[in-house]
């Protein structure tokens, strides 16, 4: 099975973050917190995986400033356990999170920010 990989963006909050990293770090979890100039790249290119490429593009259109997190090659319990972490550890969770699938993986990160949005506010109004 391949090493679990996790994309971070927009976590501002170093005391947060230092703890999130913490735990991703000792559970053998690869982390990339993803910039702003990244944006538009293909999923697929921020995980390294191959046959995909940076995109040309500049990003003039488009930013977020949510946190977000893309999960890739976590078993279940792995996923269970590392959202169960922020429970424990009275974090609030992240309220934009994702698997890469085989649909999103071709997605930027600016499209998935606008099905994970326009979700999260279907289903609480926020």
């Amino acid at each position: 099975m391949n090493q679990p990989k996790v994309l971070l963006y927009n976590f501002t909050d170093q005391d947060r973050l230092r703890l999130i990293r913490r735990y991703l770090n000792k559970h053998q979890v690869q982390v990339r917190l993803v910039q702003v100039s990244e944006f538009l790249d293909p999923l697929g290119y921020l995980f390294e995986i191959p046959g995909f490429s940076r995109n040309p593009s500049f990003n003039l259109s488009g930013n977020f400033s949510d946190e977000m997190m893309v999960m890739e090659g976590f078993s279940q319990q792995q996923l269970q356990e590392f959202l169960s972490f922020f429970h424990e550890n009275d974090l609030t969770p992240v309220a934009l999170k994702s698997i890469l699938t085989p649909v999103n993986v071709h997605w930027s990160s600016l499209k998935l920010y606008q099905e994970l949005a326009a979700e999260h506010h279907s289903l609480t109004g926020k």
